[in-house]
């Protein structure tokens, strides 16, 4: 049993060194390695928010007898990422003697990325002679609500302008700390 477990240290031991030879025999550029990797990651999600909409129905129609207004209210959810994969070669500059990094990142965008299944009832008055608002028209009321919450949102560079100064400081803020772990002062840009 002992020759045995000597045995595996043995070669435990030589793999590791073959595999620290190897590692200090570096065939491609710091900077090649760094790339490869960050630009597989593909998307980085760097920021996000929740948007509340509200949405009303009113039908007071004179021939019906009583009230039929709903408010209800859900939230759509937003994120600024950065598409890794628009990342080139040429955006990343390594300087070993000042032991520095700049990288160029791709602009930041923005998506809308989903929102709630259920509405939530805010404020609901059915007169005695209506019916009560069934699934269909609560969808109905949610789509129309989302038709507008989507066209807002485009109008108003508030959302988006909100989100990427977010990401971009988280961004800058994470590649820094990234690079200061391998031991260099990094200089993020950002693509507009």
């Amino acid at each position: 049993m002992k020759k045995f477990t000597v045995l595996k240290l043995y070669l435990a031991a030589l793999i590791t060194g073959a595999g620290m030879l190897l590692g200090g025999c570096r065939q491609t550029p710091p900077e090649r390695d760094f790339y490869e990797d960050v630009r597989s990651v593909d998307k980085l999600v760097f920021a996000g928010m929740s948007i509340t909409k509200t949405a009303k129905y009113e039908n007071s129609e004179w021939y019906k007898v009583g009230k039929r207004i709903a408010v209800y209210s859900y939230d759509t959810y937003m994120r600024a990422y950065i598409d890794m994969s628009l990342l080139t070669p040429d955006d990343i500059r390594v300087d070993e003697e000042k032991k520095s990094v700049q990288i160029t990142l791709p602009a930041v965008q923005t998506e809308l990325v989903g929102r709630d299944m259920t509405l939530r009832k805010e404020y609901e008055n059915i007169g005695l002679f209506r019916s009560n608002m069934d699934s269909r028209e609560r969808a109905e009321i949610k789509e129309k609500a989302n038709e507008s919450l989507v066209s807002e949102v485009k109008e108003n560079p508030k959302f988006k302008r909100q989100l990427t100064e977010a990401a971009e400081r988280k961004a800058r803020g994470y590649f820094e700390a990234l690079f200061a772990r391998q031991g260099y002062r990094c200089v993020v840009v950002f693509k507009k």
